[in-house]
């Protein structure tokens, strides 16, 4: 069995630490949801660009592997603004919550795709992310504005969980390019909403969208492709599950918000259900390997 080194450990938790930021910063800053993903992307292109450039990597690309970037970065643009949408509309734990039940969105994306019938552990997932949905959203009622918020997360979540199988179709180009393609197609996307855009911001807000851009874009990313490489990808969705506790914990100390026992009753049952969906068909496929 290959060690795990003590370093990657502290890497994956600096990672999901940088990433946990993102509904505390989004919550904060006066930018609107245009705005902060045109910062973000620009960022990430301005380091990105010249580096492709250098190494000449769009001259491998064929029309196909174009479509796809294009598709796959106004995927991710638009999960973007739904996220930041949820954000800014409910409080910075229920919109992360929200985008969490993306484990459960991979469940059932791999029941279509894999036509094979879901086990009960698979069923049983679904129904506990369904109930933590219910336990969290103040009011049941549609026309509430938190409970509307909420569901435009699950939404967020669920065109986040459609990004790996997309990457899969090119995977055979490097990550960085992809990444670009993500990043710069994402710009085109939030680009359509351009008089949506809002820049008469403090130097306070502008600190913040910088730090949105550097450390949990650029940095909190480059980190987690590098853990989500190495590490066995049990332990990579263990990590990535850390990102509710902390970033409700940023929420409440910097921001006050209420942590209430059905808020956090909900958000266990969400992250256990994500966690219970991806963890045990991984352990099963094994099993099924050693056998």
């Amino acid at each position: 069995m290959k060690t795990i080194s003590p370093q990657l450990i502290i890497t994956a938790l600096i990672s999901v630490a940088t990433m946990a930021l993102v509904p505390v910063l989004v919550s904060s800053v006066a930018a609107n949801e245009v705005t902060i993903g045109l910062v973000r992307v620009v960022i990430a292109c301005l380091v990105l660009t010249p580096l492709l450039l250098w190494h000449k990597s769009f001259n491998r690309l064929t029309r196909n592997d174009w479509l796809f970037l294009l598709l796959i970065g106004m995927i991710f643009g638009l999960h973007w603004w739904t996220y930041f949408y949820a954000i800014k509309n409910s409080t910075p734990s229920l919109g992360a919550l929200s985008l969490t039940t993306y484990g459960i969105h991979l469940v059932w994306i791999n029941w279509l795709l894999s036509a094979q019938r879901p086990k009960l552990s698979d069923v049983f997932a679904v129904l506990l992310c369904f109930c933590g949905c219910i336990i969290v959203v103040p009011s049941a009622d549609i026309s509430n504005q938190i409970t509307q918020a909420f569901l435009v997360g699950v939404f967020s979540g669920l065109l986040y969980a459609l990004l790996p199988f997309l990457h899969k179709k090119v995977q055979h180009l490097p990550t960085t390019v992809r990444s670009w393609g993500q990043f710069s197609f994402a710009g085109l996307f939030f680009l359509f909403f351009w008089p949506q855009t809002d820049w008469q911001l403090s130097m306070n807000d502008w600190q913040l969208l910088l730090v949105l851009g550097v450390v949990s874009t650029l940095i909190a990313h480059t980190l987690w492709v590098k853990v989500s490489t190495e590490l066995p990808s049990i332990l990579v969705s263990a990590f990535y599950y850390l990102y509710i506790p902390i970033a409700m914990a940023l929420s409440y100390c910097f921001l006050n918000e209420e942590m209430t026992a059905a808020k956090l009753l909900g958000a266990a049952l969400i992250v256990a259900s994500c966690l219970l969906g991806i963890i045990f068909p991984a352990l099963r496929d094994n099993k099924n390997i050693e056998n």
